[in-house]
């Protein structure tokens, strides 16, 4: 059993994680290189036949120093890769090395574009033969397959509708925009420090200055000099120091990642489309098309820029700070040169067989130091330490337990022999009495006691308020702290302010819930609704709200579009008042207590803390009796948690919401949404979808570390899922993982 230290230390960055794993397992996009066959040789540390478990990541267990692993091989047989010729040249140098050194393996490599890697992978016969691994420099088309709740693994929608498909970042690129090195072009766009994305467009885009205006381009910033000619683009329009040369473009085809990023970046996915210009699949042909005509301005990638970087120079682009910014190794990795940096892709067929195959080479490319020179050599930039660890620990690992040989030994070493206490938010009690339940059963010496008791007690048994109950190290919560609980530092920990004053915490976001207003499927209240396409937050807030018809006026309702056939009287609330083809019959309210995380946030998003608080209904901490009281009245109507939702969704109804707090639906332009794990993680449903918390009492971290590092895992996300919240976001993923590496010290 490996030390909580150096637990922790193999987790912090991927580089300490590198390794095992395979013992556990038995130009242009478009342009189309010739197949490369790579075929191993003989390798001296391992042939590929040793199926023991191991986590040999070269560290010293004496000096707890690393050392670079060797490559560990996967079973003999055939890899098959195709797709984007973005990413072509590093599956080629990944391919190479690893079968050089893995006698038996035979990867063959092919391009073809994003969209070929996309239907090779699910077997899509339009695209080619079926492969391992699809390449992509672009994410995935609602045509070609939807996205699971865990954010990953894709669901084939063209070819064979069965296979899914686990997507991994293996590196980053930054779309170079290029001219001639000591042209024209270089002169003039260096004379005015760079370009703005809005000249981008107006450069590359066919629209007309009428059309950019109407699509919110102020034209005149843009090109300040124009001539008023929207059939002509003269470097002259954008200063009147540029020469008054037609601006030539030279630019990828439409079947190229490189285009269609391009395309939604800068141009916003215009409907007009690209002006005329030189089109080719073949970087090199836009690279001769600019290097022979220095009016001339074109893009591709970073690597491809790189390479012809004595001939053509990469122009600064202004980001979202407003800072002029031009593509480098440093730039492209820290998100400063937006929006024209982007992750390139390796799809990974979720199958046993092929991943057996598979996770070991993409664990050479990704998690190895000879992988990642590589990713410089040909061009790109490497991932961060958080990245990577998020590609590790979120989907590898994960993807290594769909293996016959599973991934519990490399995940046995999260457990230590422990007893961890949690209570608080019965919102994120599902989550937690289910990561509770596997982590118990993957480690044996581990005990995990899980309670409820709301939002309030999670605040304040963590503080070791006695009030609330006795103390413990996790406490859940599904709102924030409020200013009486605790008050947040500089580094967003917080220190408690009832109970052990003594007491700082980390909080943890857990994953997103969308609060789902509910009513008895098929009843009165959900044929009302659906008649009138969804509710308004200005109608839940009547709904719910014991304000006066004044005091709504005075914050801001239009009383006339939220209740266009009110009765007047305001002792009662009627699903009349809302329209005329509903029956008249009293809304009863079943929603949770005061003490509620869900309560305050329902409390501050729709009845905007109104001082005259809830109308009066059932409430309960207990979100079961809120459900009974619905199903029993089909006039009532309610609210909870997503997961509380999913669990009763044969008995109930979502309403679908709309983000209006002043109109009715007769009369607002807002969408109704109803709660689902897109919406809810995309951020269309609102203002109903919030995150939900754990806090450590930061004393704690020797015993909780392991715990939650197993649960921030690919395993623990895919609890998230089936009880019914929406796991994190990448960005969010990686900064709880800092902070639960860091144990409270960041």
């Amino acid at each position: 059993m490996l030390s909580r230290k150096k637990t922790h230390a193999m987790t912090l960055f991927a580089l300490m994680m590198l390794a095992a794993l395979a013992g556990c397992l038995g130009g242009d996009d478009t342009t189309e290189p010739a197949p490369v066959d790579t075929t191993g040789g003989t390798d001296p540390v391992d042939n590929g036949t040793d199926n023991k478990t191991t986590m040999d990541n070269g560290t010293d267990p004496a000096t707890n120093q690393t050392t670079p692993p060797a490559i560990v091989c996967g079973p003999d047989g055939p890899i098959s890769i195709a797709g984007s010729s973005t990413v072509y040249p590093l599956a080629t140098a990944w391919a190479e090395s690893y079968s050089e050194a893995c006698d038996g393996v035979t990867i063959t490599v092919e391009g073809g574009g994003s969209g070929a890697g996309a239907g090779r992978v699910c077997a899509n016969s339009a695209k080619g033969a079926a492969v391992d691994i699809g390449d992509m420099s672009r994410d995935w088309k609602s045509s070609e397959a939807s996205r699971q709740a865990n954010g990953f693994v894709m669901d084939c929608i063209s070819g064979d509708t069965t296979i899914d498909a686990a997507q991994f970042v293996v590196a980053v690129d930054g779309l170079s925009v290029v001219v001639k090195k000591g042209g024209a072009a270089q002169t003039c766009v260096e004379g005015m420090g760079g370009l703005t994305v809005d000249q981008l467009r107006w450069i590359f885009s066919a629209e007309t200055a009428a059309q950019l205006e109407a699509a919110g381009v102020d034209v005149s910033a843009a090109v300040p000099n124009s001539d008023g000619d929207d059939t002509t683009h003269l470097w002259s329009e954008l200063s009147s120091d540029c020469p008054a040369a037609a601006i030539n473009l030279a630019y990828p085809d439409a079947d190229s990642g490189t285009y269609e990023y391009f395309f939604e970046a800068a141009l916003h996915e215009a409907e007009q489309g690209f002006r005329a210009g030189e089109q080719s699949a073949d970087d090199n042909v836009i690279v001769s098309a600019l290097t022979g005509d220095e009016t001339a301005i074109g893009y591709f990638g970073f690597a491809y820029f790189q390479e012809n970087q004595a001939t053509l120079t990469a122009l600064a682009i202004q980001n979202d700070a407003g800072q002029m910014v031009a593509p480098d190794a440093d730039t492209v990795r820290d998100g400063s040169y937006n929006p024209l940096s982007r992750p390139i892709f390796m799809n990974l067929l979720v199958d046993a067989d092929s991943l057996a195959s598979t996770l070991p080479f993409l664990n050479y490319g990704l998690f190895t130091d000879a992988g990642q020179a590589q990713v410089g050599e040909v061009g790109y930039v490497s991932l961060n330490s958080l990245q990577e660890a998020q590609m590790y620990w979120g989907r590898y690992a994960h993807l290594l337990g769909m293996t016959a040989g599973g991934n519990d030994a490399l995940m046995q070493d999260f457990c230590s022999d422990v007893s961890i206490t949690l209570a608080g938010s019965s919102t994120v009690f599902p989550v937690a009495n289910a990561w509770a339940e596997d982590f118990q059963e993957l480690c044996e010496g581990v005990t995990i006691t899980v309670e409820g008791g709301g939002s309030g007690a999670g605040a304040g048994r963590v503080c070791a308020n006695s009030a609330k109950g006795t103390p413990v190290m996790i406490g859940d919560m599904s709102r924030g702290w409020k200013d009486t609980e605790a008050t947040m530092g500089a580094n967003g920990q917080y220190s408690c302010l009832v109970g052990d004053t003594s007491i700082t915490v980390t909080q943890l976001v857990v994953a997103f819930d969308g609060l789902s207003v509910v009513v008895k499927q098929g009843g009165a209240a959900d044929q009302c609704i659906n008649g009138i396409g969804g509710l308004t937050a200005a109608q839940l807030r009547w709904i719910f709200s014991a304000e006066t018809d004044a005091e709504m006026t005075a914050a801001g309702l239009d009383l006339s579009s939220v209740t266009p056939n009110s009765d007047g009287d305001e002792t009662t609330k009627l699903w009349s008042e809302l329209s005329a083809d509903c029956p008249s019959a009293a809304i009863n309210l079943a929603y949770p207590d005061a003490d509620s995380g869900t309560y305050e946030y329902f409390f501050e998003a729709v009845l905007h803390e109104a001082a005259a608080g809830f109308r009066s209904g059932e409430q309960s901490a207990d979100d079961n009796v809120l459900v009974n009281a619905l199903i029993g009245d089909e006039a009532a109507i309610g609210y909870f948690g997503f997961a509380y939702y999913q669990e009763n969704q044969a008995t109930l109804t979502a309403v679908a919401v709309a983000d209006d707090h002043a109109l009715g639906m007769g009369d607002t332009t807002a969408t109704a949404v109803v709660p689902s794990a897109g919406t809810v993680a995309g951020g269309t449903y609102t203002p109903l979808a919030r995150p939900i918390f754990m806090n450590v009492n930061n004393a704690e971290w020797d015993a909780v570390s392991g715990f939650l590092l197993w649960a921030f895992s690919g395993d623990g996300s895919a609890i998230i899922s089936e009880v019914g919240y929406v796991p994190l976001d990448d960005a969010t993923w990686q900064e709880m993982h800092k902070r639960i590496v860091a144990e409270g010290v960041y």
